[in-house]
């Protein structure tokens, strides 16, 4: 199964969980999602992941779709803006 999104017309392929991470975010713009909210839905309420697992895949997501879409909200989570 292939997880793709279009920006601008051009097809951008992403692994599973940036793919889920990012419909997430984008599911609700200007939403602020708290970090636990985002983990609960993407990973599951029984995984266990380390703190930065969330940073990590949201910076790999900023390098291929440009960093201003998604925006850290600071002590609380992210937000995703057109």
């Amino acid at each position: 199964m292939k997880y793709q999104v279009l920006l601008k017309g051009q097809p951008i392929e992403l692994p599973r969980k940036e793919f889920e991470l990012l419909d997430y975010l984008a599911s609700k713009p200007g939403r602020v999602f708290k970090r636990d909210e985002i983990y609960r839905h993407v990973w599951g309420p029984d995984i266990i992941v380390g703190n930065r697992t969330m940073d990590v895949h949201i910076r790999k997501i900023r390098e291929k779709i440009g960093t201003h879409y998604i925006k850290t909200v600071k002590g609380i989570g992210y937000r995703f803006d057109f």
